[in-house]
Parts: structure tokens; sequence; C-alpha cells
């Protein structure tokens, strides 16, 4: 009976060939190549081992003997005398300088055996490089021998020892005595567990939200307000959350916002997809319609705001900026928000526009120095409208009318009836889908101009204040770099006033055209917690040369499922799936707490 269970068994789990070669080995229909690490880097870093173990095709084998310190004590401090007897010889300067390093680091080991007390091992380590072609495995060794020579190793291929090195790289705990040779190093025990891929395989802050699990089944616990965090690379608390659709990044975000909320800050959502409403209502926020519906902005209000903190001003800003509240809101809003509405104006319709609005703001006295708090009433469209047809551009007046009484005019033809923002607001503009896109494009300008004044109001109630900017792509026109060059500036200076951008996208490519690049790649590039989910190719392409992704990584976001992200936050990189409990699952889908 066993020989009969026993025989399907190993029919299954036996390769269909096996045979080795001087420099590989062929199991089945895999190609395979031993290699060993032979020379240790002189200054080992956390997780050194991670740059060649996790490598795509590398399965690793670490074999651990523990070591006399006696003989030990003894080997080093003959290298020692010999290392000094050479320097004193001189001769080439760099020979003298790689004995003086040796001698350095000798010493410093002898220290750690003598005076710390270290416990030694005997270290190997053993590469079995797998791939499906020739040209495949080549590519990974040499790739394989790269990474090991920017750590500071070397990798070589156990020549003529294939079969052994398969004993040694497997999962039997037998470590051949020619690969011990070939690859053993005496190392203090602290180093080697330093090198081990768990050492920074996930990021745990000990406080923060918690984005998921790594790929070991750990958590991800990121803290992005602390000033703790600048030491980890988390220089400003934003995010941007990267991928294509269907990937799990909406899920992302929702969860990402719900745990914000949970710890008390204010949530302001952008929503041009109506994907945010189930979770406002859930924590009984406010949804408001600002396609047309009960949320209509104006656009030449001046919100009053408290001072600048910012001690200069922004890249691109404008000599009129020292002007008053008026001339702020010019060129920050109102300029910027009409030429998406009616971009290709010449230069003569854009004098015309800019002279219209002015005198609009002089029929309601207002000027340059004019304090928006003691304002009753603000002009509107309506009467920039009134003074373009009365300069006689007939041109400009055809375009501008559908604002002030066709199908644009309930989203600004009126005074402000937003309502006020509380702990949880999202401003939806799906009703816009099938509007032009300059209309989309203008309007979400608008409301984020809104929003981001919201976050510096704010700041004195010394509440964090989360702004999530969805579908963020649809300000990435090269036709008017403008507007992407003011999610640009809000992103660096959000964190000043206790605010994080949360950035979600699925068209990464689109902030990188050549024609805004200098506006849209720091938009991309410069929040400190990245999370790239499912990447279609051109975005994969672009994200890749911005970010140096790995292979593995590159392979990663290529086949993601649902739910599986890169994390790139600060100086760490985790591989990570995002995981909900049952009850944010149920308020994330609008069923309440």
């Amino acid at each position: 009976m066993k020989a009969t269970t026993a025989s399907p068994l190993l029919d299954v789990i036996t390769p269909a060939g096996l045979g080795f070669y001087p420099r590989d080995l062929r199991l089945g229909e895999v190609l395979g190549r031993v290699m060993v690490l032979t020379a240790y880097p002189p200054r080992a870093g956390a997780a050194w081992l991670s740059r060649v173990t996790q490598l795509p095709g590398v399965v690793a084998s670490v074999h651990v003997t523990p070591a006399d310190p006696a003989e030990l004590v003894k080997q080093i401090t003959v290298s020692i005398g010999e290392l000094g007897s050479r320097i004193a010889m001189g001769g080439s300067p760099l020979l003298v300088q790689r004995a003086e390093r040796a001698l350095e680091d000798a010493q410093t080991l002898l220290h750690k055996i003598d005076q710390e007390q270290q416990q030694v091992v005997y270290l190997t380590v053993v590469l079995l490089v797998l791939a499906s072609d020739e040209d495949e495995l080549r590519r990974r060794v040499r790739q394989v021998e790269a990474s090991a020579a920017a750590a500071g190793m070397r990798a070589s291929v156990a020549l003529f020892a294939q079969e052994q090195g398969l004993r040694s790289a497997g999962p039997w705990a037998v470590l051949d005595e020619a690969i011990r040779r070939m690859g053993g190093h005496n190392m203090p025990i602290e180093t080697m567990a330093a090198g081990y891929p768990m050492a920074r395989s996930g990021i745990n802050h000990g406080r923060g939200i918690l984005l998921g699990r790594d790929q070991d089944g750990g958590i991800v616990l990121v803290d992005r307000w602390s000033a703790e965090a600048a030491q980890e690379g988390l220089v400003n608390p934003n995010v941007n959350i990267l991928g294509a659709s269907g990937g799990g990044k909406s899920f992302a975000a929702k969860l990402l916002a719900l745990r914000e909320y949970a710890r008390g800050a204010r949530l302001l959502i952008l929503d041009p997809e109506r994907e945010y409403r189930p979770l406002a209502r859930a924590l009984g926020g406010a949804w408001i319609n600002a396609a047309g519906g009960e949320g209509r902005l104006n656009p030449l209000e001046i919100r009053p705001l408290p001072p600048d903190i910012d001690a200069e001003p922004e890249e691109g800003t404008s000599p009129l900026q020292g002007r008053g509240p008026l001339a702020v809101h010019l060129q920050r809003v109102v300029m910027t928000w009409l030429q998406l509405y009616l971009p290709g104006l010449d230069d003569l319709e854009r004098a015309t526009l800019s002279q219209a609005v002015l005198a609009a703001y002089r029929d309601h006295g207002i000027g340059w120095e004019t304090d928006p708090a003691t304002v009753k009433r603000w002009p509107t469209v309506a009467d920039v409208y009134r003074h373009v047809r009365d300069a006689g551009a007939e041109r400009l007046a055809v375009l501008l009318e559908p604002a002030v009484s066709g199908a644009e005019s309930a989203l600004w033809c009126g005074q402000t009836t937003l309502p006020p923002a509380g702990d949880v607001t999202v401003v939806d503009i799906r009703d816009l889908v099938d509007a032009q896109e300059t209309v989309r494009r203008a309007q979400y300008f608008a409301l984020l101009t809104w929003a981001w004044d919201l976050v510096r109001a704010g700041q004195a109630e010394g509440r964090r204040t989360v702004l999530l900017v969805d579908e963020a792509w649809l300000l990435a026109d090269p036709q008017t770099p403008q507007a992407l060059a003011f999610l640009r500036d809000l992103s660096k200076r959000i964190r000043k006033y206790q605010g994080s951008l949360v950035v979600v996208t699925q068209n990464s490519v689109d902030f990188l055209d050549p024609a805004i690049r200098r506006y849209g790649e720091p938009v991309v590039a410069n929040a400190a917690t990245k999370l790239f989910f499912r990447q279609e190719s051109r975005d994969l392409e672009a994200l890749t040369q911005l970010f140096r992704l790995t292979e593995a990584e590159q392979v990663l976001l290529s086949g993601a499922k649902r739910g599986e992200a890169l994390l790139i936050a600060g100086n760490s990189r985790v591989r990570l799936t995002t995981e909900a409990s049952d009850v944010e699952a149920r308020v994330i889908a609008g069923g309440g707490l």
C-alpha cells in the first residue's frame, strides 16, 4: 500500500529531468545557476542582504554555524600584524589604502569580539537563480552580480559545483563542504542578523495609520505627521495613490480617509465620480452637489483668510501679491478659472476680460485694499459679461454667455451657496460628466481653491485637515498649466497649515507631459508617502523612470491583484495588501457605524 501511494506523489514532486553542467543546471524545463557570496560589504547597513535576495527569480539559502571566538581572535591578531607590516612597507597608494581599510575592519571586529563579547558565526549565503530560458537566466545573473557589487559584495558562480550548490540551496539545511569553503565567512552575529531581508520587510512606526499588511503578514503602520517621521524620510504628510481602474486605489483612499477621521482629522473630499457619497452619509457628513445642485460657488468672491505664514512667495507668484486681497485673488483664482473655462483666447480678448473683471469689482466698491470681511455682496460673472458687451467684444461675450444664462449659469452666476464645511465634507461634480471638459476643469479648479482656503482657515482651530483630490488628472491641461501649478504649490505648503494632500489618479503619465512636467512631476513625486496599485504599461514606464523601480517592483505593478500595491514611505519600500475590518468595510459602503 505504501509503494502504491508513494509512486504518484513522487511523480508529482520529481522534476521531469535533472541535469548538472559546469556553470548551470536544469530542473525539468527550468534553468538555474547556483551562485555563492564570496565577499561581503565592509560597512553593512540594515537588510544588506536584501539587495540580492529579493531580486526576481532568486532563491536564497543562508547557512549559519557558530564559530569559536578564541580561534577567531588569534586569526584576526595575525591578520592585523600582517596588514600593519604591509602598510609600513608602503608601495602603491591604492594597495596601501585597501590595507588601511582592511586593518580598520579587523580592529573593529576584534573589538566586538573581545570587548563587547559578541558571538561570532560562520556565514555562507547560497543563491539559486532560476529562469525559463537562457537569455533570461543570463540577464538575471548579471543583475545579481551588479546588485551585489553595488552593495559591496561579490557573487560568484559555483563553477563545477552546481550539484553541491543545489544541495546547499535547497530546503534541506545541508551545506556542502565545497560550497562552505568557497563562500564561508566569519561575522559578528549582529551583522549577520541585520542582513536578513525581513529586518526591513515592513514598516511599523508604532503609531499612525494602518495601511495594510506586507508580504510576510506583518502590519504596515505609518506615522506621517510627527516630527520623528522626518527621520524616516517622511518630510510631509502628503499621500499619492496611483493606479489603473479596478486596482483598488479608490478603496484604499476611502480607508485612509476613514482612519484619519477616526484619529480626529477633518475631511474635505473633491469627488468627480460620486464614489464618496456613501462614506459621507455613513459618517454623518455633508454631501454637496456642486454640479448645478445646491452648491454654487461664485469664483469672484474673495474669502477672508488668516495672514499667510510663508516667509517668501511661491515660485510663479506675481508682484501684485503685495497689493492686497483683490490682487491675490485675481491672480490665484479668477484669471486661471476664466482661462480654464475659455481656453484659446487671444491677447486682446484676455486683456478685455481682465478689464471687465476689474470694472465689475469697482461697481461694487471693491478696490485693491478692500477687506473681504466688510463686503456684503460680491460681483458675479453676469457683471463681467455686461462689461464685456459694453466693450464691444462680441465673440468674447458669446463665449461667456453660457455661464450667465446658459447651461453653466447654475454653477457660477450668483452668490456662493456652498454650506459651511463640517467634520466630513464631500463636494461632488459627477453630474458634469457629460459637460465639456473645459467646464469640468474650471469647476474642479474653483472648488479646489475653495477647499484650500478652508484648510488655511482651519489652522486657527488647531485641527488636522485631510484634503483628498480624486481624479486629479482633470487639472493636467497643457493649454492651462496654471491649474496644475496651483496644485503643485498647494502640495508644498499644506503641511504648514496642519494639512495633508491626498492625490488619487489613474493617469500618472498625464502629469509628466513635457509641456507641463515642471508642474506635474512635483505633484507625483513630492508626496512622502506613495501607494502604487496596478499600472497600465505607459504609466508603469513613466513611474519606473521617475522612481527607479526595480524589476521586482515592475513585475508587481504590472500584474498586481486588486488591493495589492507598492508602498514608498520615505526611505522604505514595501509590498503590501490593503485590508479593512468588517466595520470599516461597512462604513465605506455606506452602512453606518
